[in-house]
């Protein structure tokens, strides 16, 4: 039986992105190679507003460490997290690994940020501070209001990092105010995981001092490097070339956003329809990733085991869902309304199974 993958990561290859990652392997200094990486770091820069890009093999946890580690080295004293998720959590741990102390604002799961308190602590912090915040919050399916929160900070003189390593891809992103903001390739893009994406003005962090930041973390010589600085896995990089074909003009990004769109909009109805309610209210609901609470009596591994034996692979494994009993449904890169509409049919037979025994 084959297995749909609806996986928040890794998520389902096209055919041609599968292709690519078999490609023979190219020389990381060669011309093919080194031609190969500008074009992708131009896609990436087009497609978010005209940021430079800098890549590192890694993971989008790569990708905020950097973040991270380029705040140690220029961050005053005050300093704003935004933390209503399991990844907002995880900026504030990887903040504090650099020595920063920020002020963090929490809310619970599934509550978007209210801008009004972050404006209120925005008015008494320095202007040059920085706010970093997770933009599609994976945990919850949320999608949080960066263009807002880009506005209230401009007023205040407050440079904005964001977490955007699940939402590239998956809606428009305009990142041209962003100081600082993270990606990656193995999600919404729909490539492979494995190459961490950092979007920056170069002419800002040529500005500060990286002496002391890790040498593989160093934002400004990343940036300003012709290639990859060190070894980089042309496989890897094929493999989000051939993805990125998708928005290679602004036309074509903006039909793969629509359907991103109406993909996780028929996803939500049905679920409500079963009687799922996804976490994330539907005016702030991403369009890839939906979380939902497992059906009553069943935990979330037993319900992702049963969705699993019906040959639909999704989240539900990680101890920050499983603890709260959450599962869910990610429909990046190549999912199909067909094989969204079989699971959703699986998912009705539910009434079928007991929690204990399984299908």
């Amino acid at each position: 039986m084959t297995e749909v993958c609806l996986l928040p990561g890794p998520v389902s290859l096209s055919v041609t992105v599968r292709a690519a990652m078999h490609q023979p392997p190219l020389y990381h200094r060669g011309a093919e190679f080194l031609a190969l990486f500008d074009l992708v770091r131009d896609r990436l820069s087009v497609l978010v507003g005209g940021r430079d890009v800098a890549l590192f093999l890694g993971s989008g946890t790569l990708a905020n460490e950097v973040v991270a580690a380029t705040l140690a080295a220029a961050s005053p004293s005050r300093s704003l997290i935004l933390d209503n998720g399991e990844f907002g959590q995880r900026l504030v741990a990887q903040a504090q690994r650099f020595g920063l102390q920020p002020r963090v604002l929490t809310w619970p799961w599934g509550c978007p940020w209210d801008l009004n308190a972050i404006a209120a602590v925005l008015d008494d912090t320095p202007p040059g501070s920085w706010v970093w915040g997770v933009h599609h919050e994976s945990s919850t399916g949320m999608l949080n209001d960066l263009p807002a929160l880009i506005r209230v900070a401009r007023q205040r003189g407050v440079r904005v990092c964001v977490d955007a390593v699940s939402s590239l891809g998956g809606q428009p992103l305009d990142l041209s105010e962003v100081f600082l903001a993270s990606g990656t390739s193995g999600k919404a893009l729909g490539a492979c995981s494995g190459i961490a994406i950092v979007f920056a003005n170069r002419a800002e962090i040529n500005q500060l001092d990286l002496t002391r930041v890790p040498t593989y973390l160093d934002l400004a010589a990343t940036l300003a490097h012709a290639g990859p600085r060190f070894t980089f896995s042309s496989s890897l990089l094929q493999a989000l070339a051939s993805a990125l074909t998708e928005y290679a003009t602004p036309a074509q990004a903006q039909v793969r956003f629509e359907q991103y769109a109406s993909l996780g909009r028929y996803v939500r109805g049905e679920l409500i329809r079963l009687g799922h309610r996804p976490l994330a209210d539907e005016r702030r609901a991403s369009s890839t990733i939906t979380t939902f609470a497992a059906p009553a009596g069943w935990a979330s591994e037993a319900f992702v085991e049963f969705c699993r034996r019906g040959g639909f692979l999704i989240g539900g494994q990680s101890a920050y869902l499983s603890e709260r009993r959450l599962v869910q449904i990610a429909t990046m890169g190549a999912v199909t309304r067909e094989e969204c509409a079989a699971f959703i049919q699986h998912l009705a037979s539910l009434s079928w199974h007991s929690p204990s025994c399984g299908p």
